[in-house]
C-alpha cells in the first residue's frame, strides 16, 4: 500500500507565522511584537490604503493544505530524491530557493528539467503542496525544480517575475553541477503561477516586455509552458465581484480600478499583450466550473492560435470536479483523466526534442489510471 505522506509540513502565509510567533511569546516580548505588527499595518495602510495582511492569504492558505497530503500520494515518493531549501537567490535579506526533486534512475545525458511556479494568488507559498504534481514528471525522468518566490504585497509585480526569471537561470548557470539540459527547461505554473509562468515566456521572447519590466533576461528560451487555470488576464478578473478588493489590488498595490488602469506596468502584466510567433509551445488546462478563471484557457488558447503559437487546450467539463486548478487533485477521476493529458502532452514534447520519456510516462499513466489499485498496493507501477 502507498503510505501517507507523514513529513509534509503546514507551511504558513507570513501573516500566520506572525501571528503564530506572537503566540509564542511572552510578557514584553509579546507586547513589543503586536506593537510592530500594528505598527506595519498602519504604515501600509498609509501608503498604499490596503490592509497589510490580506484575507484571501489566509483562505488560500486553509483550502491548500485541507488537500495537500491527499494530492501528495503517488507510488513515485519514496524513489524521488528530493534537495530541500536550495538558495537561487538572496534579496535584502531573505533567501528565495526551491526544492529539487531527481529521479531515481540518472539519463545517459543530461536530466531535461521542469521548473514548476506554485500558485498561492500571488500571496502564499506552496512549494511543500506540489510534491505529487513533481514527483509524476521525476518519474517520467525529469529533474523538477519547485521554487518559491517573493509574496504580494510584500512586493508587486513585476519583483514576484524578476524571482521566478533568476530561479530559471539559476538552473542554466547550475546546469553542469546538477546535469541538467539548460535547453530543455519546461515551465509550469497554476492559477497566480500559471501566470507568472506566461510573463516568463514574455520575458524569453521580447525584449521590449524585459526592457518595459526592468527585469533580466532570461539565459535561453523555455522548451515549453503548461499552464494550470492560469489567472492571466485582470480586466478580464475584475468581473468577478469583490474580485479587486480581495486579490488584483494586491499584485499591483493600487487600490482601485481606476488606479490600476493607470498603473505603469498596467500593460506588462497581462502576458496576452506580449505573445508573438516565437512564443514557446503551450498546453493549456482549465476547468468549466473555475469561477476565479472561468474562460481563461479557452481565451488564451484563442490568443496563442491567432499568433502561430503552437499549443493545445483542455477544459474539465464534469460539474463536481472542474473547478480551479482541479487536475492537481489525484484522488478525483476527472482530475487524474485530465493530469494523465498533461503528462501526455509534456512526454509528445520531449519526443519532439529527442528525449525518450515514454517507460517513465507509462509508469504515470498506470498510477492515474488505476489509481485505487496502486493506492491498495495491489498492483505497481
Amino acid at each position: 500500500m502507498v503510505k501517507r505522506n507523514e513529513n509534509h509540513k503546514q507551511y504558513y502565509n507570513e501573516h500566520l507565522r506572525r501571528r503564530q510567533e506572537i503566540r509564542r511569546a511572552h510578557g514584553q516580548e509579546r507586547r513589543r511584537l503586536r506593537g510592530a505588527l500594528r505598527a506595519e499595518r498602519r504604515a501600509f495602510w498609509q501608503r498604499y490604503k490596503l490592509p497589510k495582511y490580506p484575507l484571501m492569504a489566509d483562505v488560500f492558505d486553509v483550502a491548500e493544505e485541507a488537500r495537500a497530503e491527499p494530492n501528495s500520494r503517488t507510488p513515485f515518493a519514496k524513489e524521488t530524491r528530493v534537495l530541500h531549501d536550495v538558495v537561487y537567490k538572496r534579496v535584502n535579506g531573505e533567501d528565495l530557493v526551491m526544492d529539487l526533486y531527481f529521479p531515481s534512475v540518472a539519463p545517459e545525458g543530461k536530466y531535461p528539467v521542469v521548473m514548476d511556479i506554485p500558485g498561492g494568488g500571488w500571496m502564499i507559498h506552496n512549494r511543500p503542496r506540489r510534491d505529487g504534481y513533481a514527483a509524476c514528471f521525476a518519474a517520467m525522468g525529469a529533474v523538477v525544480a519547485v521554487i518559491d518566490h517573493r509574496l504580494c504585497p510584500n512586493v508587486f509585480f513585476p519583483d514576484n517575475l524578476a524571482d521566478c526569471v533568476d530561479a530559471y537561470n539559476f538552473l542554466v548557470d547550475h546546469a553542469q553541477e546538477y546535469h541538467l539540459d539548460p535547453d530543455d527547461i519546461v515551465v509550469t505554473g497554476d492559477s497566480s503561477g500559471g501566470h507568472l509562468t506566461a510573463c516568463l515566456g514574455c520575458a524569453a521572447t521580447n525584449p521590449q516586455y524585459v526592457q518595459a519590466l526592468g527585469i533580466p533576461a532570461l539565459k535561453t528560451k523555455p522548451a515549453g509552458l503548461i499552464f494550470i487555470s492560469g489567472a492571466f488576464n485582470f480586466e478580464r478578473m475584475y468581473r468577478i465581484p469583490f474580485t479587486n478588493t480581495l486579490i488584483v489590488r494586491y499584485v499591483s498595490g493600487q487600490h482601485s480600478r481606476k488606479a490600476f488602469r493607470q498603473w505603469r506596468y498596467y500593460k506588462e502584466c497581462n502576458p496576452q499583450n506580449y505573445i508573438g510567433p516565437d512564443y514557446p509551445a503551450c498546453y493549456n488546462n482549465g476547468g468549466a466550473t473555475d469561477f476565479l478563471c472561468m474562460g481563461e484557457a479557452d481565451y488564451m488558447a484563442g490568443i496563442l492560435d491567432k499568433n502561430g503559437v503552437a499549443n493545445e487546450v483542455r477544459v474539465g467539463k464534469n460539474l463536481l470536479n472542474s473547478d480551479h486548478c482541479y487536475v492537481l487533485r489525484f484522488p478525483f477521476a476527472p482530475a487524474r483523466r485530465d493530469a494523465l493529458a498533461l503528462y501526455d502532452w509534456y512526454a509528445r514534447r520531449q519526443a519532439a526534442l529527442g528525449v525518450d520519456v515514454s517507460a517513465g510516462f507509462a509508469r504515470v499513466r498506470r498510477f492515474l489510471t488505476r489509481y485505487d489499485e496502486v493506492m491498495a498496493g495491489k498492483i505497481e507501477c
